[in-house]
């Protein structure tokens, strides 16, 4: 598990972005993130879950958290 002072964006990602799967696994760019471009990362066909639709999730009254640390993330468009 990580540490909060451990979380450190990886492969060049920002802290607030937050990526799924086809299989809808959930995880931030701090953790559990396949390499982009990897055979993993192409696969199960990882993207970015926009704000825009973290935004859509909301107003359905869903979340979003990584599945690998719990976090939440702080940059959502609401609307």
């Amino acid at each position: 598990m990580m540490n909060a002072v451990d979380r450190e964006p990886r492969f060049g990602f920002e802290e607030h972005q937050v990526f799924w799967n086809e299989q809808g696994a959930v995880v931030c760019a701090c953790c559990h993130i396949p390499y982009p471009g990897s055979d993993t990362w192409q696969m199960e066909r990882w993207e970015e879950i926009t704000p825009e639709v973290m935004a859509s999730i909301a107003r359905e009254g869903g979340s979003v958290k990584c599945e690998g640390c719990g976090t939440v993330p702080k940059r959502v468009i609401h609307g």
